[in-house]
């Protein structure tokens, strides 16, 4: 029977890649340093797409709104994407009649392969955030 030295069987850190030499068996990190910089790694990491996505979905919602503004319920998906709309960033999706109806935040849409169409803003909030 073969048994395996504890010492080998640890891993490195997940910060460093330093090995372990002491402490319990399952550490996963060489120093509180360490440890801190791989969790503000991943919170710095988290942040960037959160921003991401929320400049993506206020960008969309601007351009929504400047479209309301002007009088427009409908404009070719084309021209919305040369002004910085990204179709794939929506708040919420629910079909309506055989038609998927899309939002970006108050601001209800429809869209086909090559249109966004009956936009219109929305005063009521979805039943799941009424008090």
């Amino acid at each position: 029977m073969e048994y395996k030295d504890k010492q080998t069987a640890r891993r490195g850190c997940l910060e460093c890649g330093a090995p372990i030499r002491y402490g319990r068996s399952d550490k996963k990190f060489c120093s509180d340093a360490c440890k801190n910089r791989y969790h503000n790694h991943q919170i710095n990491q988290f942040l960037k797409i959160h921003s991401k996505v929320i400049r993506a979905l206020d960008r969309n919602h601007k351009i929504l709104s400047h479209c309301l503004s002007h009088g427009l319920t409908a404009m070719d998906l084309s021209e919305a994407i040369e002004w910085g709309f990204n179709p794939e960033y929506v708040t919420g999706i629910r079909r309506s009649r055989m038609r998927l109806e899309l939002r970006c935040f108050d601001i209800r849409y429809q869209r086909s392969e090559t249109r966004l169409y009956n936009i219109e803003k929305v005063e009521d909030l979805p039943s799941d955030l009424k008090d």
